[in-house]
Protein backbone atom coordinates (compact mmCIF):
# COMPACT_ATOMS: atom_id res chain seq x y z
CA UNK A 1 0.00 0.00 0.00
CA UNK A 2 1.24 3.50 -0.88
CA UNK A 3 -0.09 6.59 0.94
CA UNK A 4 0.75 10.09 -0.31
CA UNK A 5 0.39 13.20 1.86
CA UNK A 6 0.43 16.98 1.46
CA UNK A 7 3.63 18.97 0.97
CA UNK A 8 5.93 19.74 3.91
CA UNK A 9 4.09 17.42 6.32
CA UNK A 10 6.86 14.93 7.13
CA UNK A 11 6.87 15.88 10.83
CA UNK A 12 3.08 15.70 10.95
CA UNK A 13 3.15 12.20 9.47
CA UNK A 14 5.83 11.02 11.93
CA UNK A 15 3.89 12.43 14.92
CA UNK A 16 0.68 10.85 13.69
CA UNK A 17 2.29 7.46 13.33
CA UNK A 18 3.83 7.72 16.81
CA UNK A 19 0.46 8.60 18.35
CA UNK A 20 -1.07 5.55 16.70
CA UNK A 21 1.64 3.32 18.19
CA UNK A 22 3.81 2.91 15.11
CA UNK A 23 7.50 3.02 16.01
CA UNK A 24 9.92 4.00 13.28
CA UNK A 25 13.69 3.87 13.25
CA UNK A 26 15.58 6.55 11.33
CA UNK A 27 17.11 5.24 8.14
CA UNK A 28 18.28 7.66 5.48
CA UNK A 29 18.83 6.40 1.99
CA UNK A 30 18.81 8.57 -1.10
CA UNK A 31 17.68 7.14 -4.42
CA UNK A 32 17.66 8.86 -7.79
CA UNK A 33 14.31 10.61 -7.20
CA UNK A 34 13.01 9.71 -3.74
CA UNK A 35 14.58 9.08 -0.37
CA UNK A 36 13.79 6.86 2.61
CA UNK A 37 13.60 8.59 6.01
CA UNK A 38 12.51 5.95 8.51
CA UNK A 39 11.48 2.28 8.56
CA UNK A 40 10.22 -0.60 10.65
CA UNK A 41 9.57 -4.20 9.68
CA UNK A 42 6.20 -3.48 8.01
CA UNK A 43 6.39 0.18 7.01
CA UNK A 44 8.66 2.62 5.19
CA UNK A 45 8.47 6.42 5.42
CA UNK A 46 10.00 8.39 2.58
CA UNK A 47 9.58 11.56 0.57
CA UNK A 48 9.77 12.72 -3.00
CA UNK A 49 10.87 16.35 -3.14
CA UNK A 50 8.86 17.77 -0.21
CA UNK A 51 5.94 15.32 -0.35
CA UNK A 52 6.01 12.46 2.21
CA UNK A 53 4.76 8.95 1.48
CA UNK A 54 4.28 5.69 3.37
CA UNK A 55 4.83 2.21 1.95
CA UNK A 56 3.13 -0.54 3.93
CA UNK A 57 3.45 -4.23 3.28
CA UNK A 58 0.00 -4.89 4.69
CA UNK A 59 -3.31 -3.06 4.77
CA UNK A 60 -3.14 -0.52 7.62
CA UNK A 61 -5.38 2.15 9.06
CA UNK A 62 -3.47 5.42 8.65
CA UNK A 63 -4.68 7.93 11.29
CA UNK A 64 -3.96 10.87 8.97
CA UNK A 65 -5.52 12.65 6.04
CA UNK A 66 -3.80 11.63 2.82
CA UNK A 67 -4.05 12.78 -0.77
CA UNK A 68 -4.17 9.38 -2.39
CA UNK A 69 -3.84 5.68 -1.65
CA UNK A 70 -2.53 3.20 -4.22
CA UNK A 71 -2.39 -0.57 -3.94
CA UNK A 72 0.55 -2.27 -5.63
CA UNK A 73 0.05 -5.98 -6.19
CA UNK A 74 2.66 -8.41 -7.45
CA UNK A 75 0.86 -10.99 -9.56
CA UNK A 76 1.47 -13.13 -12.66
CA UNK A 77 0.90 -11.21 -15.89
CA UNK A 78 -1.76 -11.90 -18.47
CA UNK A 79 -2.32 -10.58 -21.98
CA UNK A 80 -3.57 -7.22 -20.71
CA UNK A 81 -0.22 -6.36 -19.08
CA UNK A 82 2.27 -3.96 -20.66
CA UNK A 83 6.02 -4.30 -20.87
CA UNK A 84 8.38 -2.19 -18.74
CA UNK A 85 12.04 -2.07 -17.82
CA UNK A 86 11.32 -4.09 -14.67
CA UNK A 87 8.86 -6.63 -16.07
CA UNK A 88 5.19 -6.31 -16.88
CA UNK A 89 2.57 -4.05 -15.36
CA UNK A 90 -1.09 -3.08 -15.54
CA UNK A 91 -2.77 0.03 -14.15
CA UNK A 92 -6.29 -0.16 -12.76
CA UNK A 93 -8.35 2.30 -10.72
CA UNK A 94 -6.47 2.70 -7.44
CA UNK A 95 -4.28 -0.33 -8.14
CA UNK A 96 -1.06 -1.21 -9.95
CA UNK A 97 -0.41 -4.85 -10.84
CA UNK A 98 3.18 -5.91 -11.40
CA UNK A 99 4.80 -9.06 -12.64
CA UNK A 100 8.34 -8.36 -11.53
CA UNK A 101 11.06 -9.29 -9.11
CA UNK A 102 11.59 -7.30 -5.94
CA UNK A 103 13.54 -4.11 -6.66
CA UNK A 104 14.26 -1.24 -4.27
CA UNK A 105 14.72 1.10 -7.23
CA UNK A 106 11.24 0.27 -8.50
CA UNK A 107 9.29 0.09 -5.25
CA UNK A 108 11.07 2.74 -3.16
CA UNK A 109 12.04 5.22 -5.88
CA UNK A 110 10.32 5.02 -9.26
CA UNK A 111 6.78 4.15 -8.19
CA UNK A 112 6.60 6.93 -5.53
CA UNK A 113 8.22 9.43 -7.91
CA UNK A 114 5.86 8.55 -10.77
CA UNK A 115 2.76 8.54 -8.57
CA UNK A 116 3.54 11.80 -6.77
CA UNK A 117 4.62 13.63 -9.91
CA UNK A 118 1.51 12.33 -11.65
CA UNK A 119 -0.60 13.49 -8.71
CA UNK A 120 0.99 16.96 -8.92
CA UNK A 121 0.36 17.08 -12.67
CA UNK A 122 -3.26 16.01 -12.27
CA UNK A 123 -3.84 18.62 -9.55
CA UNK A 124 -2.30 21.42 -11.61
CA UNK A 125 -4.15 20.40 -14.76
CA UNK A 126 -7.40 20.23 -12.83
CA UNK A 127 -6.77 23.73 -11.51
CA UNK A 128 -5.90 24.85 -15.04
CA UNK A 129 -9.15 23.43 -16.41
CA UNK A 130 -11.18 25.21 -13.73
CA UNK A 131 -9.45 28.49 -14.49
CA UNK A 132 -9.85 27.97 -18.24
CA UNK A 133 -13.59 27.46 -17.75
CA UNK A 134 -13.85 30.64 -15.66
CA UNK A 135 -11.80 32.66 -18.15
CA UNK A 136 -13.86 31.32 -21.07
CA UNK A 137 -17.06 32.53 -19.39
CA UNK A 138 -15.36 35.86 -18.68
CA UNK A 139 -14.11 36.03 -22.26
CA UNK A 140 -17.63 35.81 -23.67
CA UNK A 141 -18.82 38.62 -21.42
CA UNK A 142 -15.77 40.74 -22.33
CA UNK A 143 -16.31 40.31 -26.07
CA UNK A 144 -19.91 41.51 -25.73
CA UNK A 145 -18.78 44.44 -23.61
CA UNK A 146 -16.05 45.38 -26.09
CA UNK A 147 -18.56 45.27 -28.93
CA UNK A 148 -20.79 47.72 -27.04
CA UNK A 149 -17.80 49.97 -26.32
CA UNK A 150 -16.87 49.99 -30.02
CA UNK A 151 -20.39 51.13 -30.92
CA UNK A 152 -20.26 53.88 -28.29
CA UNK A 153 -16.82 55.05 -29.43
CA UNK A 154 -18.02 55.82 -32.97
CA UNK A 155 -20.11 58.83 -31.98
CA UNK A 156 -18.41 59.88 -28.74
CA UNK A 157 -16.58 63.12 -28.07
CA UNK A 158 -13.53 63.62 -25.88
CA UNK A 159 -15.28 63.10 -22.54
CA UNK A 160 -17.09 59.99 -23.85
CA UNK A 161 -13.87 58.53 -25.25
CA UNK A 162 -12.05 59.17 -21.97
CA UNK A 163 -14.78 57.23 -20.15
CA UNK A 164 -14.60 54.39 -22.70
CA UNK A 165 -10.79 54.30 -22.42
CA UNK A 166 -11.07 53.96 -18.64
CA UNK A 167 -13.52 51.05 -18.99
CA UNK A 168 -11.30 49.29 -21.56
CA UNK A 169 -8.31 49.76 -19.25
CA UNK A 170 -10.18 48.14 -16.36
CA UNK A 171 -11.18 45.21 -18.58
CA UNK A 172 -7.59 44.83 -19.76
CA UNK A 173 -6.14 44.83 -16.23
CA UNK A 174 -8.67 42.29 -14.94
CA UNK A 175 -8.27 39.91 -17.90
CA UNK A 176 -4.46 40.26 -17.83
CA UNK A 177 -4.44 39.34 -14.12
CA UNK A 178 -6.55 36.23 -14.73
CA UNK A 179 -4.47 35.21 -17.75
CA UNK A 180 -1.19 35.69 -15.85
CA UNK A 181 -2.38 33.39 -13.06
CA UNK A 182 -3.56 30.85 -15.65
CA UNK A 183 -0.20 30.97 -17.46
CA UNK A 184 1.59 30.39 -14.15
CA UNK A 185 -0.47 27.23 -13.55
CA UNK A 186 0.24 26.07 -17.11
CA UNK A 187 3.95 26.63 -16.64
CA UNK A 188 4.04 24.63 -13.41
CA UNK A 189 1.92 21.88 -14.95
CA UNK A 190 4.22 21.76 -17.98
CA UNK A 191 7.29 21.40 -15.75
CA UNK A 192 5.60 18.64 -13.76
CA UNK A 193 4.48 16.72 -16.87
CA UNK A 194 7.97 17.05 -18.37
CA UNK A 195 9.55 15.57 -15.21
CA UNK A 196 6.93 12.83 -15.23
CA UNK A 197 7.72 11.98 -18.85
CA UNK A 198 11.43 11.75 -18.08
CA UNK A 199 10.85 9.33 -15.17
CA UNK A 200 8.33 7.34 -17.20
CA UNK A 201 10.72 6.93 -20.15
CA UNK A 202 13.52 5.88 -17.85
CA UNK A 203 11.39 3.11 -16.29
CA UNK A 204 9.17 2.48 -19.32
CA UNK A 205 6.18 2.72 -16.96
CA UNK A 206 2.76 4.40 -17.19
CA UNK A 207 3.40 5.82 -20.67
CA UNK A 208 -0.33 5.76 -21.54
CA UNK A 209 -1.25 7.71 -18.40
CA UNK A 210 1.53 10.22 -19.04
CA UNK A 211 0.38 10.61 -22.63
CA UNK A 212 -3.13 11.47 -21.42
CA UNK A 213 -1.70 14.13 -19.13
CA UNK A 214 0.38 15.57 -21.97
CA UNK A 215 -2.74 15.72 -24.16
CA UNK A 216 -4.62 17.60 -21.42
CA UNK A 217 -1.69 19.99 -21.09
CA UNK A 218 -1.66 20.68 -24.83
CA UNK A 219 -5.38 21.47 -24.69
CA UNK A 220 -4.72 24.02 -21.95
CA UNK A 221 -1.84 25.50 -23.97
CA UNK A 222 -4.22 25.91 -26.93
CA UNK A 223 -6.66 27.74 -24.65
CA UNK A 224 -3.77 29.85 -23.37
CA UNK A 225 -2.96 31.01 -26.92
CA UNK A 226 -6.66 31.68 -27.54
CA UNK A 227 -6.89 33.82 -24.41
CA UNK A 228 -3.74 35.71 -25.47
CA UNK A 229 -5.45 36.62 -28.73
CA UNK A 230 -8.38 37.99 -26.75
CA UNK A 231 -5.95 40.05 -24.66
CA UNK A 232 -4.36 41.39 -27.86
CA UNK A 233 -7.85 42.35 -29.07
CA UNK A 234 -8.45 44.31 -25.86
CA UNK A 235 -5.10 46.07 -26.30
CA UNK A 236 -5.94 46.88 -29.93
CA UNK A 237 -9.23 48.46 -28.89
CA UNK A 238 -7.41 50.47 -26.22
CA UNK A 239 -4.93 51.68 -28.86
CA UNK A 240 -7.67 52.62 -31.33
CA UNK A 241 -9.65 54.55 -28.74
CA UNK A 242 -6.45 56.29 -27.60
CA UNK A 243 -5.62 57.29 -31.19
CA UNK A 244 -9.13 58.63 -31.78
CA UNK A 245 -8.97 60.53 -28.48
CA UNK A 246 -5.58 62.01 -29.39
CA UNK A 247 -6.93 63.04 -32.80
CA UNK A 248 -9.89 64.86 -31.25
CA UNK A 249 -7.66 66.51 -28.66
CA UNK A 250 -5.22 67.66 -31.36
CA UNK A 251 -8.10 69.02 -33.43
CA UNK A 252 -9.47 70.86 -30.40
CA UNK A 253 -6.00 72.20 -29.64
CA UNK A 254 -5.62 73.49 -33.23
CA UNK A 255 -9.02 75.18 -33.03
CA UNK A 256 -8.02 76.75 -29.74
CA UNK A 257 -4.75 77.94 -31.28
CA UNK A 258 -6.65 79.52 -34.17
CA UNK A 259 -9.02 81.30 -31.81
CA UNK A 260 -6.11 82.39 -29.62
CA UNK A 261 -4.21 83.69 -32.66
CA UNK A 262 -7.28 85.68 -33.73
CA UNK A 263 -7.66 87.16 -30.26
CA UNK A 264 -3.95 87.98 -30.12
CA UNK A 265 -4.12 89.70 -33.49
CA UNK A 266 -7.16 91.72 -32.38
CA UNK A 267 -5.44 92.65 -29.13
CA UNK A 268 -2.32 93.74 -31.05
CA UNK A 269 -4.41 95.97 -33.35
CA UNK A 270 -6.23 97.50 -30.39
CA UNK A 271 -2.94 98.03 -28.58
CA UNK A 272 -1.39 99.59 -31.69
CA UNK A 273 -4.29 102.03 -32.17
CA UNK A 274 -4.35 102.97 -28.47
CA UNK A 275 -0.60 103.56 -28.29
CA UNK A 276 -0.62 105.49 -31.55
CA UNK A 277 -3.47 107.74 -30.44
CA UNK A 278 -2.16 108.55 -26.97
CA UNK A 279 1.43 108.94 -28.17
CA UNK A 280 0.24 111.44 -30.76
CA UNK A 281 -1.72 113.40 -28.14
CA UNK A 282 1.19 113.49 -25.67
CA UNK A 283 3.71 114.35 -28.38
CA UNK A 284 1.54 117.15 -29.71
CA UNK A 285 1.03 118.50 -26.17
CA UNK A 286 4.73 118.82 -25.37
CA UNK A 287 6.24 119.38 -28.83
CA UNK A 288 5.31 121.49 -31.87
CA UNK A 289 4.46 118.46 -34.01
CA UNK A 290 2.72 120.61 -36.60
CA UNK A 291 6.15 121.92 -37.66
CA UNK A 292 7.17 118.42 -38.78
CA UNK A 293 6.14 117.19 -42.26
CA UNK A 294 3.19 114.80 -42.00
CA UNK A 295 5.05 111.89 -43.62
CA UNK A 296 7.93 112.13 -41.14
CA UNK A 297 5.68 112.44 -38.09
CA UNK A 298 3.55 109.56 -39.27
CA UNK A 299 6.65 107.41 -39.82
CA UNK A 300 8.05 108.22 -36.38
CA UNK A 301 4.71 107.47 -34.70
CA UNK A 302 4.29 104.26 -36.67
CA UNK A 303 7.80 103.00 -35.79
CA UNK A 304 7.40 104.05 -32.14
CA UNK A 305 3.99 102.37 -31.79
CA UNK A 306 5.19 99.18 -33.51
CA UNK A 307 8.24 99.09 -31.23
CA UNK A 308 6.05 99.43 -28.12
CA UNK A 309 3.79 96.55 -29.27
CA UNK A 310 6.84 94.39 -29.97
CA UNK A 311 8.38 95.44 -26.64
CA UNK A 312 5.45 93.99 -24.68
CA UNK A 313 6.14 90.60 -26.28
CA UNK A 314 9.92 90.58 -25.79
CA UNK A 315 9.51 91.85 -22.22
CA UNK A 316 7.37 88.78 -21.51
CA UNK A 317 10.16 86.62 -22.94
CA UNK A 318 12.62 88.36 -20.63
CA UNK A 319 10.49 87.48 -17.60
CA UNK A 320 10.20 83.84 -18.71
CA UNK A 321 13.80 83.28 -19.79
CA UNK A 322 15.40 85.39 -17.01
CA UNK A 323 17.90 86.80 -19.51
CA UNK A 324 17.70 89.44 -22.29
CA UNK A 325 17.44 88.22 -25.85
CA UNK A 326 18.75 89.88 -29.02
CA UNK A 327 15.22 90.94 -29.90
CA UNK A 328 14.89 92.65 -26.53
CA UNK A 329 18.15 94.59 -26.97
CA UNK A 330 17.22 95.60 -30.53
CA UNK A 331 13.71 96.71 -29.53
CA UNK A 332 15.02 98.81 -26.61
CA UNK A 333 17.61 100.39 -28.89
CA UNK A 334 15.00 101.18 -31.52
CA UNK A 335 12.65 102.70 -28.92
CA UNK A 336 15.41 104.94 -27.54
CA UNK A 337 16.41 106.02 -31.06
CA UNK A 338 12.81 106.86 -32.03
CA UNK A 339 12.22 108.80 -28.79
CA UNK A 340 15.37 110.82 -29.45
CA UNK A 341 14.18 111.58 -32.98
CA UNK A 342 10.72 112.51 -31.74
CA UNK A 343 12.32 115.04 -29.38
CA UNK A 344 14.83 116.34 -31.93
CA UNK A 345 12.67 116.64 -35.06
CA UNK A 346 10.23 119.32 -33.79
CA UNK A 347 13.16 121.55 -32.75
CA UNK A 348 14.92 120.95 -36.04
CA UNK A 349 11.95 121.87 -38.24
CA UNK A 350 11.01 124.85 -36.01
CA UNK A 351 14.27 126.54 -37.04
CA UNK A 352 13.58 126.04 -40.69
Amino acid sequence: MYFYFCSNEVDVVIDGLKKSGVDLKPKFKKYRYAEVIAVNKDLILGKYENIPFIISREEIDVPLDFLKKITVEVTPADKTFNESKFGKFKVEEGKIKLDTESSEELFYDLIPALQIEGLKSETLLREGNLQAEMISDEEGRIMRELSDLCDRARGSGISGLEEILSEVSEVHVDFFRRLTHFKDVIQRASSSVTRLEAISRMANLFSDQVSDLRESLETLKYLESKFEQTLIGIRDLFTLVSLRLDTLRNREYLDLQKRTASLQAAAAVIEFVAVYYYTLKIWAYFMPVEKIPALISFTLLFVFTSSVVIFTEVFGELIREKRPSKRFVFTISLLVAVIVLMCYMPALFSKV
